[in-house]
């Protein structure tokens, strides 16, 4: 095979939560077709002790069902890795008074406070307990207000960049007291260098300390369900190269627009994005179903 880990990522956080025996029978399928790890990507929908409120009323699963569907995983092969937020799309949590203390402007956590911290490593915690996997997914993708709400009021105007680096730091080393290996969404490196823009067609300009902060802690994740075309592709891995090394691709099954998955797309935009990956030495890819819109 190309890769060494072919994954799936579900989506369980858009009003369509999967029960414990649609993700077993998907197990098996995906066992049978060669996949090595599935993720669930949960926002807010896993209970954390001592959070009555996350995930309340959404059909969040409980520490049984989660360690119910990894063992169930384990005996097919196949890896479950933890999937959940710690920056941003917290809006079903953030809507509680609860969080208030913990809330920046519209679904994102507000950097530099030590309560925000508290709550990341409490979700950790839950993970840890409850899957065997040391990989993790912390997400930190689209935090496109980052540092413009309770914290520009707090601290002034700063840096984002800065802002973004400070916040990546004590995620990771969060997650290295429970022995994760993160992986995270990339695109927050792109936007907060190119003044909004992922996928860029210029060459990417970044300071050098900043491939120096990111070090080798973490599986950068490149994520494209759009592109046709390979230089596009290709361009976009060498321009992550120069803030990691260590990188991993997402790409799609559209799913996401309607009743009716859009198949001919994902037979489209596949195959190129394959030869991308393997052009770049790509050996981690993973396959999302996103449920946008509330998962029709």
């Amino acid at each position: 095979p190309c890769y060494k880990d072919l994954g799936v990522m579900l989506d369980c956080s858009r009003n369509g939560v999967l029960t414990t025996q649609t993700v077993e029978e998907l197990i098996r399928l995906l066992a049978l077709m060669g996949y090595t790890s599935l993720q669930l990507y949960t926002e807010d929908t896993y209970r954390i002790d001592g959070h009555p409120y996350f995930g309340y009323q959404r059909g969040a699963y409980s520490r049984d069902e989660l360690m119910q569907m990894d063992k169930y995983a384990a005996m097919f092969g196949i890896e479950l890795v933890p999937c959940i937020q710690t920056l941003a799309h917290l809006e079903c949590v953030l809507r509680w008074q609860e969080y208030a203390d913990v809330r920046d402007i519209d679904n994102i956590l507000l950097v530099d406070e030590p309560k925000t911290y508290e709550l990341i490593r409490d979700m950790f915690c839950q993970m840890a307990k409850n899957l065997h996997s040391r990989r993790i997914n912390i997400g930190m993708d689209e935090a496109h207000m980052l540092g413009l709400g309770k914290h520009l009021e707090r601290y002034c105007f700063q840096d984002r960049m800065q802002i973004m680096l400070r916040h990546y730091r004590r995620v990771i080393d969060i997650a290295h007291e429970f022995g994760y290996e993160p992986m995270m969404w990339s695109d927050m490196f792109f936007r907060l260098a190119t003044h909004g823009e992922y996928y860029t067609d210029g060459e990417l300009v970044v300071d050098p300390s900043i491939r120096n902060i990111v070090g080798t802690d973490v599986t950068l994740i490149y994520w494209d369900y759009y592109t046709l075309e390979q230089e596009k592709y290709d361009h976009m891995f060498d321009s992550h190269k120069k803030i990691c090394d260590k990188l991993a691709f997402a790409g799609g099954a559209w799913k996401w627009e309607g009743l009716c998955p859009n198949s001919w797309y994902s037979q489209a935009v596949a195959p190129v994005a394959h030869r991308s990956c393997c052009r770049s030495g790509i050996q981690q890819v993973i396959i999302t179903a996103w449920g946008d819109n509330g998962d029709e």
